[in-house]
Formats: C-alpha cells, structure tokens, sequence
C-alpha cells in the first residue's frame, strides 16, 4: 500500500469514525413507528425465529400486518442482543445501524479517493455522511445502513478488471473473493430486500463485458447471494403473497422525481442544488461507460415495473438508499475532473447539517412517555387503553394496556392514549369526546392521554 492508499485510508477511517459518533448522539431517543413495531414484534420476543416473521407475537396485530416491516439482518443481530442481555435500551439497539453507516462513509471514503484523490473522496464520503435520506434511516433500528455497507463492499469485491478471466480455473485468492462477494451481497438483501436490485446491477455490468469466462465464474456467486437473500426474507414474501397481507395498490404519481431528489438532500433546498448540480456533472463525464448506462437500464426498469405495474402502498424513496454511495461515486468523478466542486459538495454538506440539527437529538414518538402514563394509570388500579395498531409499536415498551377495537369498548377505560397516526381515526376521535381531559406527550410527533 503506497503513500496515497494510506492517506486514502485515514481519510475513510476519520470521516467514518466521525459519522458513527455523530449518528450516535440523541441515540436515547425513543424508537421512531417502524423501528418500535420491528422491536416489538421481531426482537424483544421469546424466540429468535421471530426475527423471521414467522408468526404474530402480538395477538392484536396479524403477521401479515407486520411481516414487510421486518428487516431480518438487523432483527436477528437485534434479537441475539436482546436475548443475551435483556436490555430495551434503544442505544444499544442503534449501535448495529450507526457502525454500518460509519463503515458504509469510510470504506466508500477510501475507495473513492483512492480511484479519484483525495479531495474527491472526502467531499463525496462528507455528502454520504450528510444526507438527510442516508441519515435518517442509520439512525434507528433498521436495516439499510447494512443494506448500503454490503452492496458497497460486495461492489469492491466485484472483480471488474478482468481477474477472474485471468485466473480460470478458480485459484484459491479468487475463490475466497467470490465466496466472500455472496455472502455480503446475500447479508446485504437479507438487511434489506430492495438491495437485490444492486445484484441485478452487477449481473448487467459484467454482461456488458461480453466475457463468457467471467460470467461461468461469477454465476456461482450471483446464485450464492440470491440464495442467501431469499432465504433471509423467504417468510415474509410467502406470507404477504399467500395470505394476501399486501394492502391494495396504489398509484405514486411523483415517485421517480422524489428518488432522484431525495437521493442528492431533500427536502433541504441547497444542498439538492449543490449536490444534483455536482452529481449530473459526474454522469457526463461517465457517459461513455457502458456500466453506467447498464445500471440506469436496470435501474429504469426496477423503478417503473414498480411505479407502473406493481404500483405497492408502500413505496418510499428509502429503498433505494443504497444508491446514496453511487451518487458520491459520480460526485468524486466531476471533483476529479473540476477540483471547484469539492467545496460546492462541502457547502452542500454543511447545508443539510444545519437543516437537521434542531430536531436531531428530539423524540419520533412519545413512545416512553405513553409507556410510563399507561404505567401510573395501571398501578393506580385503572384501565388504560390503547386504539388498535397502537399496541405493535407500544409493546416495546409496556404490555400493562387494553386494545379498543370498537367505540362501546371505550365504556370499559379510564384513560386511552393515543401515541401514532396509524389508528382509527374515528375511534380516536369518539375517545376524544368521550374523555375530554387531555394531557400532551412532547415528541416530534406528540401523543395523548385522554381521561374523564
């Protein structure tokens, strides 16, 4: 490793160093909606196979409810922490997803400035660290820092230079390479699904290359990582496809302009500027790369067969995250080529760090606040209730409450607490009436306590 690679790598070792220190400040906070009801219903449970989504712990809510919430790498690490320590402290929970994000910033960091220099390399890892879209969602318990860590490494590990052709016949390095490539590809679907689309990106790259050596090499690996991948989420996809728990479709008449946006730093304005600006400058100078324009064919394709044909209720631009390193890979590219850029994606970083900083260390939900009210109401020898749906992200937290499906059920509480916009909103408001006195739970989103 000569001088530039190990400058590379301090580089990749500060920034990612820093970015897991950061994520982890306010690391107390309550567990946002998906997070509290992953943890309730995967992890801090009796058994380790729940981690899998193989049945409902929680007798209010069905598994079909639940089982796509599930991000099963990060629920089984999850569960054997729960399992060895007990421990409902939401730090603890958030170490996994905080070090991947720290991982996913320095190893993209040094790879990238290794491949482009040094300023280019760190301004791009400074724009992963940053954004809003990479930030929110490595802050929680949830799987896509792990997603975006593996589909980084697997792609680093992806032999593009024509290795494999050169050592026919698998000599051991080259073995060991493609195992490992399988295995972090296959984890990084297992942490999260959507990450499945950076293995079709990889199959079209090397079909580009038109080597029938390299594709007979790399087919055990591809198939090695579907395996592992499909495995991981094999419950859930049989349980939402044969007990029908996929809500209706739903049309997302903006969706592929909000990806790209939030991809480069919405909903902050300067940054997606700045950023979008540095990004498709960096897709005009790879325009003669026959990867780039396999990997927007896939892309494209991905996108509208779910945008157009499968239309799901449940379409965020956070299924892509793992495409927040391939944007730095294109930033890095024009920083390369107009070193002028490096500070304009710096002037974007710190842009999308002062839009975040006043809400950073807040709760989501007043989800320990709700536990300890329900908490008083109960060991004072009343009923606290709770409105349906609120349990699964409650239950985390406390289990001493009663669910109210149906408005005659609210004659049997005393107080009902309200703690996410997921219930019924007509029962919540004949709650409202019929238990005027209201005390306000401060969270980013605020929850009730609704008594006589």
């Amino acid at each position: 490793m000569g001088p530039s690679s190990n400058r590379a790598a301090l580089a990749g070792t500060l920034l990612g160093v820093a970015t897991f220190a950061v994520y982890m400040i306010g690391s107390n906070r309550s567990f946002g909606y998906d997070a509290a009801a992953s943890f309730a219903n995967f992890i801090a449970t009796p058994s380790l196979w729940d981690a899998f989504a193989y049945r409902s712990v929680i007798p209010t809510i069905p598994v079909t409810q639940v089982a796509t919430n599930d991000h099963v790498l990060v629920s089984f690490i999850s569960h054997v922490i729960f399992s060895a320590t007990g421990t409902r402290s939401e730090a603890v929970y958030r170490l996994v997803p905080a070090l991947a994000a720290g991982a996913t910033v320095g190893v993209a960091t040094a790879a990238l400035a290794r491949r482009f220099g040094l300023l280019a390399g760190f301004c791009a890892g400074l724009y992963i660290a940053t954004d809003p879209l990479f930030v929110d969602n490595s802050r929680d318990l949830r799987g896509y820092s792990l997603a975006a860590l593996g589909s980084v490494v697997a792609t680093l590990l992806l032999p593009i230079h024509g290795e494999v052709a050169r050592r026919a016949g698998g000599a051991a390095p080259e073995g060991l390479r493609l195992v490992a490539y399988a295995l972090v590809m296959g984890l990084a679907i297992a942490a999260q699904l959507f990450a499945g689309v950076v293995l079709l990106c990889h199959i079209a790259w090397m079909l580009t290359r038109r080597s029938r050596a390299e594709l007979l090499q790399l087919a055990p690996a591809w198939i090695g990582a579907a395996l592992v991948g499909v495995a991981a989420n094999a419950t859930i996809q049989v349980t939402e496809f044969t007990q029908h728990g996929l809500p209706a479709p739903l049309f997302y008449p903006t969706f592929p302009r909000d990806l790209v946006l939030f991809l480069v730093g919405a909903p902050v304005l300067l940054p997606v500027g700045l950023w979008l600006s540095s990004a498709g400058l960096g897709l005009w100078l790879q325009r003669r790369q026959a990867w780039l324009w396999a990997t927007l064919a896939v892309l494209a394709a991905v996108v509208l067969v779910l945008w157009l044909v499968l239309r799901p209720a449940f379409l965020y631009p956070r299924f892509f995250v793992f495409l927040v390193p391939a944007c730095a890979y294109l930033m890095a590219a024009a920083i390369a080529r107009w070193w002028v850029l490096g500070p304009v994606v710096a002037l974007g970083a710190a842009a999308a760090v002062l839009s975040q900083a006043s809400g950073y260390t807040q709760d989501p939900l007043a989800l320990p606040q709700a536990a300890a009210a329900v908490e008083r109401i109960h060991a004072s020898g009343q009923r606290a209730c709770v409105i349906h749906s609120d349990e699964q992200v409650l239950s985390g937290y406390t289990s001493e409450f009663t669910v109210v499906t149906r408005p005659e059920q609210l004659k049997d509480c005393d107080a009902v607490v309200v703690v996410s916009w997921g219930v019924d909103l007509a029962l919540r408001d004949q709650a409202a009436q019929e238990f005027p006195r209201l005390t306000t739970l401060e969270a980013y989103y605020p929850a009730v306590v609704l008594e006589r």
